[in-house]
C-alpha cells in the first residue's frame, strides 16, 4: 500500500511545470538549427518529386507514410518552422507541439539516410511529451493572455501532475542504459578503438581536440568504463539529493565532451534540452533569490535581468485568446503559402529558366572507367594505424610509451589496425643495431580483433645498446621502433 501511494506521488503529485517550460522554450530552437537549412531542400530530401528515403521500404512497407509532391512538401516543412517557433513562444502551445510532432516525426521517416538520426528519436519523444503537458500554462503567450482576460482576483491555475515530466526523465535513462548494453556487447569500445577510430577522422566536423586526446589511449579506457558505470546508475539515482546533481552535470560534461572530441553538435543540444525535465519549482525560486539579492547588492547585470523578465509580458500584444487563435491559423496559412511561392521562386530544379531544368551532365569516360574499376587492392601499410612500445597495460591498451629499458624489464609491442581487416598473421621482431634478427613473435589477429600485443623480456644476455621492434606483414616490414637497453645498475 505504500509503494502504491509513493509511485502515485511519484506520477501525480501537482507540481508547477518549471521543468517542461524550459525544454518547451529552448528543445525547438535547437530543432530549428536543422530544419531551416533543410527547408531549402525539402523538395529534394521529402518528395517525389526529388529522392525521398522511407525507412518504411527498408520493412516492406513502401506506403506506409504517404510520400507528399514537391509542393506539399514545402508546406509541411514550412508549417514545421513556424509550429517550432510558436511552441518556443508558447503561442497557441498544445496545438504547435501536435503539429511540430507530426510533421516532425513524419519528415523524419522520408529521409532515412540523412534526417532520421539518433538525436531525432529523442527529440520526437521529447516533442511527443510536451505536447501532452501543461508546459504552456507559463512562460509563455497563453499565459499571459490567459492572465489578462480572467477576471480582476481570479487565480489561475499553475499546478498540474508531473507524469508528462516523469515519462520523458525515465526516457532520458532508458536512453543511456540502452546505450549501455550495446557498448557492454562490444570489446572495441572498452580498448578505446573506436573511440580512437572516431577522434581522428572528421565523420561528424572538425574536432581537433579529439584528435589530441587520440594519443593518449589510458585516458580513453578510462573515460570508456566511467561513461558505462554513470549510464547504468543514472535511471537510479538521477531523482533527487546529491545523485541528481552528479547525474546532471556528469551527463552534461559528457555531451561537451562529444562535441569537442567527436564533432558532435545537435545530439549533444537535444540531450541537455531534455535534462531542463530534472528541473523543478524550487530550482527556479533558488535563482529567483540568487538574483534578487545580487540586485539588491547594485549588480547591473542582475537588476537587467530582473527588469527585462518584468518587461517581456508588456511586449505580448493586448488581444484575446479566441483572438489570438485565429491570428494563429491566419499566420500559419499566410507563412505556408508564402514558403511555397518563395520556394517556387528559388526555382531549386531550375524548370523556370530560359534554358529548361537542370540536366544530368555525362561523365567523363576515362572518369567513368575509373569509377567502375574493380577497387585497388589494400596496401598492407595501410591496414595498420599505429606500433608503440611501453611496459603498462590498461585493459587492453598500452598506455606508457617508452624507448628506454633496462635489464629485467618487460617490454611490450603493440600495433593497432584500421577496420575492416581480413584475417592476418602478423610478425613481431626484435632487431639488433646491426639488424640482425634476435627474437621472433607471431600471431593470428582474426579479422573483428583491432590490437596485436607482444611481451619480451630484457634479459642480462641482452647486450645494453640500441635495438628495433619490428612489426612485419605479408612478407614485408611495416613500420619500426628503435629502443636503447640499459644496464640494470
Amino acid at each position: 500500500m505504500k509503494s502504491a501511494k509513493s509511485m502515485e506521488r511519484f506520477f501525480f503529485a501537482e507540481e508547477v511545470p518549471c521543468g517542461l517550460a524550459l525544454a518547451r522554450i529552448v528543445l525547438p530552437l535547437v530543432l530549428l538549427l536543422v530544419m531551416v537549412p533543410r527547408w531549402f531542400h525539402a523538395r529534394e530530401l521529402f518528395s517525389s518529386d526529388g529522392a525521398a528515403a522511407p525507412l518504411a521500404i527498408n520493412y516492406g512497407i513502401p506506403d506506409m507514410v504517404p510520400v507528399p509532391n514537391g509542393t506539399m512538401a514545402v508546406a509541411m516543412t514550412t508549417l514545421l518552422v513556424l509550429t517550432l517557433i510558436t511552441s518556443s513562444l508558447g503561442w497557441c502551445t498544445r496545438l504547435s507541439l501536435v503539429i511540430a510532432t507530426v510533421l516532425y516525426v513524419w519528415l523524419n521517416l522520408l529521409d532515412c539516410l540523412g534526417t532520421l538520426t539518433k538525436y531525432s528519436v529523442i527529440a520526437s519523444h521529447g516533442l511527443f511529451l510536451l505536447s501532452l503537458s501543461n508546459c504552456g500554462k507559463i512562460w509563455s503567450i497563453d499565459s499571459v493572455l490567459k492572465r489578462r482576460a480572467a477576471p480582476p482576483g481570479t487565480s489561475l491555475p499553475r499546478a498540474f501532475p508531473a507524469w508528462p515530466r516523469r515519462l520523458m526523465q525515465i526516457m532520458v535513462g532508458l536512453v543511456y542504459i540502452g546505450a549501455a548494453f550495446t557498448k557492454m556487447h562490444t570489446p572495441a569500445f572498452f580498448s578505446g578503438d573506436q573511440m580512437r577510430q572516431w577522434m581522428i577522422t572528421n565523420v561528424n566536423y572538425a574536432n581537433p581536440f579529439g584528435e589530441y586526446i587520440s594519443f593518449y589511449p589510458g585516458v580513453l579506457v578510462v573515460s570508456a568504463y566511467v561513461t558505462i558505470v554513470w549510464e547504468v546508475l543514472f535511471l537510479f539515482t538521477c531523482w533527487k539529493g546529491w545523485g541528481r546533481i552528479l547525474m546532471i552535470s556528469g551527463g552534461v560534461t559528457f555531451h561537451l565532451g562529444t562535441t569537442l572530441l567527436l564533432g558532435l553538435y545537435i545530439f549533444p543540444a537535444v540531450c541537455c534540452c531534455i535534462y531542463l525535465a530534472f528541473i523543478e519549482e524550487r530550482d527556479i525560486e533558488r535563482l529567483r533569490g540568487f538574483v534578487q539579492r545580487l540586485s539588491q547588492r547594485g549588480n547591473r547585470l542582475a537588476g537587467s535581468l530582473q527588469s527585462f523578465a518584468r518587461q517581456i509580458p508588456m511586449l505580448v500584444p493586448a488581444i484575446t485568446p479566441r483572438q489570438a487563435g485565429s491570428i494563429f491559423a491566419a499566420v500559419s496559412l499566410i507563412t505556408v503559402f508564402s514558403g511555397i511561392e518563395l520556394e517556387h521562386q528559388l526555382d531549386p530544379f531550375g524548370t523556370r529558366r530560359a534554358e529548361g531544368a537542370y540536366q544530368l551532365v555525362e561523365l567523363d569516360p576515362i572518369e567513368v572507367e575509373t569509377k567502375l574499376q574493380l577497387s585497388p587492392r589494400i596496401r598492407e601499410s595501410d591496414k595498420f594505424l599505429s606500433f608503440d612500445i611501453g611496459s603498462q597495460m590498461l585493459g587492453d591498451a598500452l598506455v606508457n610509451h617508452r624507448d628506454t629499458f633496462r635489464h629485467g624489464d618487460t617490454l611490450i609491442a603493440q600495433c593497432v589496425l584500421v577496420p575492416p581487416h581480413e584475417d592476418m598473421y602478423i610478425h613481431c621482431d626484435l632487431h639488433d643495431a646491426d639488424d640482425n634478427v634476435i627474437d621472433q613473435v607471431g600471431q593470428v589477429v582474426e579479422r573483428r580483433t583491432l590490437r596485436a600485443t607482444y611481451a619480451f623480456g630484457m634479459f642480462g644476455s641482452l647486450q645494453p645498446g640500441t635495438y628495433f621492434m619490428v612489426i612485419r606483414s605479408g612478407g614485408q616490414e611495416i613500420t619500426r621502433r628503435p629502443f636503447t637497453l640499459l644496464d640494470s645498475r
